[in-house]
């Protein structure tokens, strides 16, 4: 288990990259890694997983919706360590997808560490820091019943993501970005019930 919480998204991958190693790599595996008292980084976890090609393997929008689900809640009541389903802590991805999915987003997350800082920090006041933990709390409960739509299950899933960058950067920045894929989800659930 590690000490000290992830504080940028390089420092994240590389606690998820030290178990990646494995031919399957359990959810438990990567809680540890990351740590029990980094609640913020662990929301990041599946929503990133979930944003990458994994998303397509059947099950992983769904696993990943619950975590974000459970996870934000924990973060509403302010609980200091994270708690999550003996079940879903069992749950496992394969290790070489894992890593090929870290690998390819390296040059993404280079770019995100070194162009974020705090920026338009009144949305990390109350109450506006309540926002961005409620809309991920919705999202993953929403996830699991978008997988049977293409693709929203990601563009959810890269909503979360850039919410919850926003609380580990404190980059308001990332919080407005957030906006956009949720604006797209709308479009996609909207143009496939209409």
């Amino acid at each position: 288990m590690t000490s000290q919480q992830p504080r940028t998204l390089g420092e994240l991958a590389d606690s998820i990259s030290s178990v990646s190693d494995r031919d399957k790599v359990s959810v438990d595996e990567i809680v540890d890694a990351v740590g029990h008292r980094s609640l913020v980084p662990l929301l990041l976890v599946p929503a990133l997983l979930c944003a990458t090609p994994l998303s397509g393997i059947p099950g992983v929008s769904m696993v990943a919706g619950v975590a974000i689900a459970i996870i934000s809640f924990q973060l509403l009541m302010s609980v200091e360590e994270v708690w999550l389903p003996r079940r879903l802590l069992r749950q496992t991805v394969d290790g070489k997808s894992l890593d090929k999915a870290l690998r390819s987003a390296r040059p993404v997350i280079s770019w995100i560490d070194r162009h974020s800082h705090n920026r338009l920090s009144v949305l990390f006041h109350r109450p506006l820091i309540y926002l961005p933990v409620i809309l991920s709390l919705l999202s993953g409960m929403m996830m699991p019943f978008l997988e049977f739509i293409p693709f929203s299950s990601s563009v959810a899933a890269i909503g979360v993501s850039f919410l919850a960058l926003s609380l580990l950067t404190r980059d308001g920045l990332f919080f407005l970005l957030a906006l956009l894929p949720y604006a797209g989800l709308g479009w996609l659930i909207g143009g496939r019930l209409l």
